[in-house]
């Protein structure tokens, strides 16, 4: 059995909202074209073939949709799609659905069961926090529906995981963050810093090293406290942390300084190697007229897995660098200068206390 993962952006980089802090759109703004539309039905019968070609026409292919918003291809485009990787029986499809949430309905929810999609739902916090960032071009802010998306996803026994964007503003609130969790009973979170646009301006929302530091130091004792208590949040960052501890390589892209593929596929067809670089330079090949396999080998692939690695000058000293390697280095501009590294900081706290919590010595 051969496996293989793919991130697959169905409507491009279209989205229903216009949250300010967008990655993607920021990415999209510096491609020649930014927006390829939703994926065509003839694109999406060769993107199904492909993903069989790839693990031999019998093996696992793990399909997570994100965007932009995904759910702007529409339910019809999603039903024909999960219908055509049925035409391959000795594939057996794992789905996952990142999303705003704002344009589920119950028929959607009813889908998303019935094929065990895992489900993120993206949501920072409270209405006063979620809704400042998160708006639509009315001005209308993402709270209310997203929300109501979590409530019908519970109905259909969907347990969503929230994704949250840790703003500058979010950073100062890190208890009152982790009590939103708890009176919402929201227990799988993933926290990814805000990141600054690629041009690296100060956009006033973007995390820096000291709010990365005081942010995560701060929710990492609320956490404690709500496990002492038996109540218990799983979090990304702290769940990777833990693993490796036991030995475990993280799930958690970026989190050991070294990069992989992740064969992002655009509306369009065509691959690129990671969601923060889907740029024209960084375009490994189309799906049209080149398979997944060969993508691994070209020259623009080995390019980015060679490029310069993540580390800084505080890495080549530091006790955590097999638990890191300087993280990703997209991401690690929130915490990782020549002069000090925030991560650092935090685990130095955090990993006596997990491996006393879980009695790992």
């Amino acid at each position: 059995m051969r496996s293989i993962s793919v991130m697959v952006k169905p409507a491009s980089s279209a989205c229903n909202m216009q949250c300010a802090y967008c990655f993607y759109a920021d990415v999209a703004a510096a491609r020649q074209v930014g927006s390829h539309g939703i994926m065509t039905s003839e694109m999406s019968e060769i993107l199904a073939e492909r993903l069989a070609e790839a693990v031999g026409f019998a093996g696992d292919v793990t399909i997570n949709f994100q965007g932009g918003e995904p759910t702007l291809a529409g339910l019809d485009w999603f039903r024909r799609f999960a219908g055509l990787m049925e035409t391959y029986p000795g594939v057996t499809p794992h789905w996952a659905l990142q999303t705003n949430g704002t344009l589920l309905d119950r028929e959607w929810c009813a889908f998303l069961a019935e094929h065990d999609f895992l489900v993120g739902i993206s949501l920072d916090g409270p209405r006063s926090l979620t809704d400042r960032f998160r708006r639509d071009g009315a001005g209308e802010g993402a709270y209310e529906r997203a929300m109501r998306a979590i409530e019908m996803l519970w109905d259909v026994d969907i347990d969503p995981n929230i994704l949250t964007v840790v703003t500058r503003q979010l950073a100062q609130k890190p208890k009152q963050l982790m009590q939103f969790y708890l009176s919402h009973d929201l227990t799988h979170v993933q926290l990814i810093p805000c990141l600054p646009s690629l041009g690296g301006a100060d956009d006033g929302m973007s995390l820096r090293p000291a709010d990365y530091r005081s942010f995560y130091l701060g929710f990492f004792r609320a956490w404690l406290r709500a496990y002492q208590h038996e109540q218990l949040v799983y979090v990304n960052l702290f769940d990777n942390v833990l693993g490796m501890l036991e030995g475990y390589v993280p799930n958690q892209c970026g989190m050991i300084g070294r990069c992989t593929l992740q064969y992002v596929i655009e509306g369009n067809g065509d691959v690129y190697p990671c969601d923060f670089y889907c740029l024209d330079e960084y375009r490994m090949g189309n799906i049209a007229h080149d398979r997944l396999r060969d993508m691994t080998s070209s020259e623009v692939s080995r390019r980015f897995i060679d490029e310069e690695d993540c580390r800084r000058t505080p890495c080549t000293s530091c006790p955590y660098a097999t638990l890191c390697g300087g993280g990703c280095r997209r991401q690690n501009v929130c915490y990782l200068t020549d002069g000090s590294c925030a991560h650092r900081d935090v685990l130095a706290q955090i990993l006596p206390a997990l491996a006393e919590t879980y009695g790992l010595g």
